[in-house]
């Protein structure tokens, strides 16, 4: 995983974007990335994690699926951007894992704030956080709340001095149809 951007500065907020873009909306869901930028450039108290799985043109060429991970702050990607066979976001070990990197980067940054953007297709092509790659599964409501207690739990295991910090607040961008109890 990659360092926060922003050693030594603090900041108001650590804002995680998940973002799985292994889907026929990749390029439309892509402008979460633009927004973060331009958010980060007009308050800098905001910074982002980003972990992004993507065929789109970015740090590689098009129609090549990958995750990249990066940070974003004062407008900018940070220089040290990973680039990686595309991760399986509907897994629970790798939301798990981003959060307590979220919160990881939000300890370093003393952010007073965290919370976790998912962004996905969702239900319009099959529910919750969903894998269009590999084995098609999805990662329904009970899981994403499973996952994110798993992050948190993990982030004060491995940094016991900041141990109170949590997710203050999750934005599911995404379809919910078939994601979200109705019962």
């Amino acid at each position: 995983m990659i360092e926060s951007v922003s050693a030594g500065h603090a900041r108001a907020l650590e804002f995680g974007l998940y973002r799985d873009g292994d889907n026929n909306l990749d390029d439309v869901q892509a402008a979460t990335i633009s927004q973060a930028l331009d958010t980060s450039k007009g308050d800098r108290s905001i910074e982002f994690t980003v972990e992004d799985t993507t065929a789109r043109r970015g740090f590689e060429p098009a129609h090549m699926l990958r995750t990249e991970s990066y940070g974003i702050a004062d407008g900018k990607i940070e220089r040290n951007v990973h680039v990686s066979p595309p991760r399986d976001l509907s897994a629970r070990a790798e939301l798990t894992s981003f959060v307590a990197h979220t919160l990881d980067n939000a300890e370093t940054a003393h952010a007073k704030q965290t919370w976790i953007d998912l962004i996905d297709h969702g239900g319009g092509d099959g529910g919750g956080l969903q894998s269009d790659h590999g084995t098609p599964k999805i990662m329904r409501e009970d899981d994403i709340a499973g996952a994110i207690a798993d992050g948190v739990a993990l982030h004060a295991k491995e940094h016991p001095e900041d141990a109170g910090r949590g997710v203050d607040g999750v934005v599911a961008n995404q379809w919910q149809t078939g994601a979200l109890s109705t019962g």
